[in-house]
């Protein structure tokens, strides 16, 4: 036979866990799969309701478990600026390339030019081109500007550079 503590403890977690798993499905059913600090209140107003009066939970306990719901608070936000962050850096760092990527308006056609400038509206980056703001997923290919294949670049037309080590040799020797 079980002592009436134990009963209690088993009645306190069995409350705990039900608390626990229906502020975890008010969340879902608002969009979000996160607890949030409303639902991480209730619970914790739950868990002082229900707790053993012989044996409380002890001030300590409450401030490291708020301590811990504000340290992943904390670092959610952090990933969300460094998201950011990443993003905008992708994005600047093209500034200057030319880059060829889906026409929005036309998935078929393919836009190519200059990233004049990058942008972040909030929700993702993007880049400019010929005045217009392009979000970065649309970018197929990147490449330097006047960076052309199977282009013949050569100042006489035989592929070879206009000048030769072997002209500044005997420059230098002279």
């Amino acid at each position: 036979m079980q002592s009436s503590s134990s009963i209690n403890n088993t009645l306190t977690n069995m409350q705990n866990n039900t608390a626990k798993i229906q502020a975890e499905n008010a969340q879902r059913t608002m969009g979000s799969t996160e607890l949030g600090q409303d639902a991480f209140l209730q619970l914790l107003m739950v868990q002082l309701k229900n707790q053993d009066p012989m044996n409380p939970m002890s001030n300590q306990d409450f401030i490291a478990q708020q301590a811990q719901f504000t340290q992943v608070t904390e670092l959610q936000k952090l990933n969300e600026t460094l998201t950011a962050s990443n993003s905008l850096l992708q994005a600047s760092s093209l500034i200057g390339k030319e880059v060829t990527l889906i026409d929005p308006n036309d998935t078929s056609q393919r836009i190519t030019g200059i990233v004049e400038g990058a942008i972040y509206t909030g929700q993702e980056a993007g880049i400019t081109i010929n005045g217009k703001n392009y979000p970065l997923g649309l970018i197929e290919s990147i490449k330097e500007p006047g960076a052309d294949t199977g282009t013949d670049n050569s100042a006489n037309g035989d592929g070879a550079e206009s000048g030769t080590d072997t002209d500044k040799e005997d420059t230098e020797k002279v």
